[in-house]
């Protein structure tokens, strides 16, 4: 018994205290109950000064002392109750009202602790998150742009495009990758011109970008292509009279100019640029978009140093011809020796019929099997002094000086008849046709322009006539 009232006086005077009190005054009207029936049986004189009514009334007041002292203890507890599960259920900004500093009270405290620190959990969390989704879409925005391109890197290397395809796909996807913004280059059409025109564009809804000459050194672009510098337009430059000016005539908020050129070489502009307000571009956008117009620099020089090549190239790898450029060459001095001597010179111009369908039927390997064997025959049939050559894909062309329309057409005759008797597949049959065009100078023209024009526009004709025939 010493040692349980040696605990409560250690205990702080709280929750047990309460208790103990409740339960004391509850317990004394039992004792008052008792303690009246024994001294009216043992001094029935007191008992006469001390009625019922007042032991009845005291009890009353010592039970409604007790009463009050229990709903004070009980309804903070289930007030607390109420709140800790509304908390639970993930209301956490809500908070448990603190009225005592018992038990109860420090319970209170610890649980609006808890709370506040499950708030703060879970703002870091949704920071957190915020933030790992910022970083998805820049790992996307990257990988996007690393497929892009390694994607235009390997139609520069294989070279299964033309530049113009290249410029295509190129601006696509610096539209894409930047915010969805719009993009478009300007390029000179001849290396010879000083004006640079839009060449390839993605997303443009203002034609006024459409409409724009850029010339070296005049007007706003043209500076930034004369610096070859960087040029950004965004929330962090300061606001020029010319900066606006081209802002609002071409309805553009943010764009980076990015100039494209090779040591002394300017081949063009890239323009890129977004309607976003308050926009900023990042230090990430910039590498981008210089990476981008790397490659398209690359394309440009790809495509100089192919269409040199292909020049200075006599022959075709393929076939053993010669090629169109060396022939057309040798064209233009023909019909100047021929005019100067009064002698006539024919040009004829043969394509394989239906080599697009031959090519997707039987595959690569028997197109190029068929163009090595036609290309021996228009050869084998050439005239000593004549030239023979692979103009494109699927044409070819014979030069023959000293030759008029007449002879010229019975030699293209004579290849067209041989090919169609030829048996083009080691196993099994596989006919191939032939069509030609044949021109004369003088009578069809006296540049080599105008006979290959000619001989052109007759090949058309045989084609349209069912083909497998000659025309001159």
């Amino acid at each position: 018994m010493m040692g349980f009232f040696k605990r409560m006086s250690l205990a702080p005077k709280g929750l047990r205290y309460k208790l103990v009190i409740a339960f004391s005054l509850m317990s004394i009207i039992p004792i008052l109950a008792c303690a009246y029936i024994i001294f009216s049986h043992t001094f029935p004189m007191m008992t006469e000064l001390i009625n019922v009514t007042t032991v009845v009334l005291l009890s009353a007041i010592i039970s409604l002392l007790g009463l009050v002292l229990a709903k004070g203890m009980v309804d903070p507890i289930i007030n607390m109750a109420i709140e800790a599960k509304m908390i639970a259920s993930g209301e956490f900004d809500r908070e448990i009202s603190i009225q005592a500093g018992d038990e109860v009270g420090v319970l209170g405290e610890s649980i609006n602790t808890m709370t506040q620190k499950i708030r703060l959990n879970l703002d870091e969390l949704k920071s957190f998150s915020q933030r790992t989704k910022e970083l998805n879409v820049e790992i996307h925005k990257k990988v996007l742009a690393l497929s892009s391109l390694l994607q235009i890197g390997d139609l520069i290397a294989t070279g299964s495009a033309n530049l113009d395809a290249i410029l295509e796909l190129s601006v696509q996807k610096v539209a894409m990758i930047l915010d969805g913004g719009f993009c478009v280059f300007y390029m000179i059409p001849k290396e010879e011109s000083s004006e640079y025109l839009p060449k390839a564009y993605s997303n443009i809804q203002e034609e006024t970008l459409l409409d724009i000459i850029v010339k070296k050194g005049e007007g706003f672009l043209g500076r930034i292509i004369e610096e070859k510098k960087l040029f950004i337009i965004d929330n962090t430059v300061k606001k020029t009279k010319e900066i606006e000016e081209f802002r609002s005539s071409n309805n553009v908020k943010n764009m980076l100019a990015i100039p494209i050129y090779s040591g002394r070489r300017n081949f063009g502009l890239l323009v890129v640029g977004n309607k976003q307000d308050d926009y900023r571009y990042r230090i990430d956008d910039l590498d981008l978009v210089k990476i981008f117009s790397k490659q398209i620099t690359i394309a440009i020089e790809n495509d100089i140093w192919i269409k040199k090549s292909e020049e200075l190239s006599i022959r075709d790898d393929l076939t053993d011809l010669y090629s169109k450029s060396y022939v057309l060459s040798r064209l233009d001095e023909e019909i100047r020796r021929a005019i100067f001597y009064q002698r006539p010179c024919s040009f004829i111009l043969f394509s394989i019929d239906n080599f697009k369908a031959l090519r997707e039927t039987r595959g690569e390997l028997v197109a190029e099997d068929v163009i090595k064997r036609i290309a021996k025959f228009i050869k084998d049939n050439t005239t000593p002094v004549g030239k023979s050559a692979r103009m494109s894909g699927n044409e070819f062309g014979m030069l023959l000086p000293e030759k008029n329309k007449r002879e010229a057409a019975h030699i293209a005759e004579e290849v067209r008849k041989q090919i169609e008797a030829a048996n083009f597949s080691r196993e099994g049959s596989l006919k191939i046709t032939v069509s030609g065009g044949v021109s004369e100078n003088p009578i069809d023209g006296s540049t080599q322009e105008e006979l290959f024009k000619k001989a052109t526009e007759l090949l058309n004709n045989a084609n349209n006539m069912g083909k497998n025939r000659v025309v001159a």
